[in-house]
């Protein structure tokens, strides 16, 4: 009674398996089928569970107790072939068809993604130091200084600097180009009447909605250049106007404008002025430093901001530095992967954005019903993004095996003792997330974090030519699986460690989950205190 296999992998990593079932297991199957049935039906003559075979068959027919035995065999069939087979699964299998007579089975297998990365060892890029300026340090501060400034309405025109409550509509001009075939259009007409020629002759003109850049009924805006999105020239239009002005004018966006849409086109702007306020901003002192928080001097606050400054710069240029090394393997790599590895990660995709709809208040299927949309359109919208996604995720958990990384049990601990470090003397909370990183979200995310420093540290290695020799670092990696097999070492694969950025949320909600129970805790022992 052993199964007949036939295995072909196609182009796509997908495994296509035929298993043929001998007709004799499939007959034994029917016999144990019928008993089972046989204790669920009653037929006159016979006890439950007592009716012979040949009746049973006759009273249920052929066919139906052979499709009966069918599904009851066929998960152990599959499982039997794969352990025949050991196929690198990555994705559940599709039963894609089925032949009655003799039994056939036609499965679909996803396969593990086959990454092959090509010779990014020779790879070399200068990488430039991270380094903070006065300047960035004194524009961080005179944001400090805004958060706590105080704003007074006064009675004069506009003046650079000051808070103004604005209404009004920004919209971009058409092209010359754009205005010629509008005019063509426009002559092809036949007017409709006298009266609706005049109508229009009368009527303001209106730009196409996509053309609007601005339209708001109340909104504070800051008047000065650096601070405002639209510049120098939009500033210069609304300084000297006065509450209950309106004024019109155009302006053009430089070439190099920082929204490249824009540069160099033309806008015309209707703005009306709803109050003005005078903004005071408190001097940058002691006492500001103070408002802050934990500062006691001017010079404790200026060394937090550039502390935070360099962080912030060390974390991009590190993320900017990772993304080009994947756009560089991208470039070289050999990629397979089967279509159900896109399907997942659309899957993924989609459960974020329902997740955003949710939080914003609309149920799933309100949202659909407002956007004309399905589902599945939304699969597809989302699908070029998904594969891009899978195909850089694919190529740095490659270039993560190859390099042999990996993070221990020593790296996450002391990764621990640096995250609690920030909780202080607060013995509670620290052990609340020390249990917390040791665990489900908090150590996966911890790890992954890990993870991806070393693969930071490994990047710049190989950019700069100083990457430990890869032979070496193959026969590391086996005295390490040794280690692990007998019990010496505990390591967590590269694989195992990934997670999305989504951990980021848990961490902070396990932090206010643990700093909740500790404070429930010490109001209870207060209680009892005083009530002793």
């Amino acid at each position: 009674m052993t199964l007949k296999i036939q295995t072909e992998q196609d182009d796509q990593r997908q495994l296509l398996m035929t298993i043929e079932v001998p007709e004799d297991r499939v007959e034994k199957q029917m016999r144990q089928t019928a008993r089972k049935l046989g204790k669920e039906v009653s037929i006159p003559g016979f006890r439950r569970g007592k009716v012979p075979y040949p009746v049973l068959l006759k009273r249920l027919g052929r066919d139906v107790l052979r499709t009966e035995a069918i599904e009851d065999m066929l998960q152990n069939v599959f499982t039997e072939a794969l352990d025949e087979v050991d196929p690198d699964i990555y994705a559940p299998a599709n039963f894609d068809d089925m032949e009655m007579e003799p039994l056939v089975l036609k499965f679909t297998i996803p396969l593990t993604p086959e990454v092959e990365l090509g010779n990014y060892r020779e790879l070399r890029k200068e990488i430039e130091p991270v380094e903070i300026t006065e300047e960035a340090i004194a524009e961080a501060l005179e944001r400090i200084q805004t958060q706590h400034q105080q704003l007074e309405d006064v009675e004069r025109a506009v003046e650079a600097g000051d808070m103004v409550t604005l209404s009004g509509k920004g919209e971009l001009l058409p092209a010359e180009e754009d205005e010629v075939e509008a005019e063509e259009a426009e002559d092809a007409e036949d007017a409709e009447s006298a009266e609706s020629e005049d109508e229009e002759s009368d009527s303001e003109t209106e730009y196409p909605e996509d053309n609007v850049i601005f339209n708001s009924e109340s909104v504070d805006l800051v008047m000065e250049a650096k601070q405002l999105f639209w510049g120098e020239d939009f500033v210069n239009n609304i300084v000297g106007m006065s509450a209950g002005d309106e004024k019109t004018f155009n302006l053009t966006f430089p070439e190099d404008f920082e929204e490249e849409d824009l540069a160099g086109q033309e806008a015309t702007f209707t703005i009306n002025v709803l109050n003005v306020r005078s903004r005071n901003l408190p001097p940058l002192d002691d006492e500001l430093a103070k408002l802050e928080g934990t500062f006691e001097t001017l010079d404790e606050l200026r060394e937090s901001v550039r502390e935070e400054l360099q962080n912030n710069a060390e974390s991009e240029a590190k993320n900017e530095l990772i993304e080009g090394m994947i756009d560089d393997l991208l470039e070289d790599a050999k990629l397979v992967y089967p279509p159900a590895a896109v399907e997942a990660e659309i899957d993924g995709m989609l459960e974020n954005f329902k997740g955003q709809v949710t939080r914003a208040g609309w149920s799933w299927e309100d949202f659909l019903q407002l956007q004309s949309t399905q589902e599945e359109q939304l699969r597809e919208n989302f699908r070029e993004g998904a594969e891009e996604q899978l195909k850089r995720q694919l190529v740095l958990r490659q270039f993560i095996m190859d390099e042999k990384l990996r993070v221990s049990e020593e790296d996450v601990n002391t990764a621990i003792d640096k995250r609690v470090g920030q909780f202080g003397d607060n013995e509670a909370l620290v052990q609340g997330m020390r249990d917390y990183y040791r665990s489900g979200p908090g150590f996966e995310m911890l790890s992954s974090e890990v993870l991806m420093d070393k693969a930071y540290e490994r990047i710049e290695a190989v950019l700069s030519g100083n990457a430990p020799d890869l032979a070496e670092l193959e026969a590391e990696a086996e005295a390490e699986d040794a280690e692990t097999e007998t019990g010496d070492s505990t390591e967590i694969e590269g694989e195992e460690a990934e997670e999305t950025a989504e951990s980021t949320t848990t961490e902070a909600e396990a932090v206010a989950e643990v700093e909740t129970a500790v404070d429930e805790e010490e109001e209870s022992e207060e209680k009892e205190e005083a009530e002793g």
